[in-house]
């Protein structure tokens, strides 16, 4: 028994993981995305700017000095959400905000 809840909880794991990971692969491949971190016109990036189409060039490009910079582009429809968690301390959306703003 033991090793069946053990199963389930890296079952749920892994399936949690896996989503993480291709909800942040695909995020770039909305129709419409908004850039909700702070602006940094030098790279092209304005906050509030909405992004149709394919983003995931200039994304990726952005990566090797912005690590988490794609989860600050969120789609349209879950604008609401995301404003809530760029303020909340501690999350994802937070960190990646403030890693951009510095910088680094």
């Amino acid at each position: 028994m033991a090793e069946d809840k053990k199963a389930t909880v890296e079952e749920k794991t892994t399936k949690a993981a896996d989503k993480k990971t291709a909800a942040t692969a695909t995020i770039a491949k909305f129709d419409n995305v908004i850039y909700i971190g702070p602006n940094k016109l030098s790279k092209g990036l304005k906050k509030n700017t909405i992004y149709r189409g394919d983003v995931s060039e200039m994304v990726k490009g952005l990566t090797a000095q912005y690590a988490n910079i794609s989860r600050l582009f969120v789609k349209v429809s879950s604008l609401s959400d995301a404003m809530v968690a760029v303020k909340q301390k501690g999350t994802p959306i937070y960190l990646a905000y403030h890693e951009v703003e510095r910088g680094e």
